[in-house]
């Protein structure tokens, strides 16, 4: 008898965060941009154009719209099964199908990870620093390298 493993799919909505990551948008663009969703979502923050820039300069790397680009990079994370795509228009559909033929790199992939990871509030940063630390002890687990905590350097006592 073969074990089989089971696992859950995830489906994203709204990938392109409500056309935020479409092309649209960049940090270097002034004035209003043609829309009718600003009145439903407003307008990017801040921290929204740390990811569009972002997007927008892989998305030149490879010669593919950002849309293309956003959807490719969210098609190839773990898990993910299919992608709603929320297109109005044909003109949106054919070129978001696009992204299945964008490759990403490892580096663009990981550039966009970074600037799209969510601020995380306590303990995230404790989990993600110490627990590691205090778990493994300088071994290398799953190719994730670990340091020994000062605090198990400092004497033979553990509580």
């Amino acid at each position: 008898m073969m074990a089989q493993a089971l696992g859950m799919g995830v489906m994203p909505w709204g990938p392109l965060k409500s056309g935020f990551l479409s092309g649209k948008y960049s940090s270097a663009t002034t004035g209003p941009v043609d829309t009718t969703r600003t009145q439903l979502v407003g307008a990017p923050s801040e921290a929204d154009y740390v990811v569009i820039d972002a997007l927008n300069g892989v998305a030149r790397e490879v010669g593919a719209s950002p849309a293309a680009v956003a959807l490719s990079w969210v098609q190839g994370r773990p898990g993910i099964t299919s992608t709603l795509i929320g297109a109005r228009r044909m003109d949106q559909f054919e070129a978001n199908l696009h992204a299945l033929d964008v490759v990403l790199t490892d580096a663009q992939r990981a550039a966009l990870d970074e600037v799209s990871a969510p601020a995380l509030n306590f303990p995230a940063h404790n989990n993600r620093t110490l627990a590691p630390m205090l778990q493994f002890a300088g071994a290398t687990v799953d190719r994730l390298p670990s340091i020994v905590s000062p605090l198990l350097r400092v004497g033979d006592a553990r509580y």
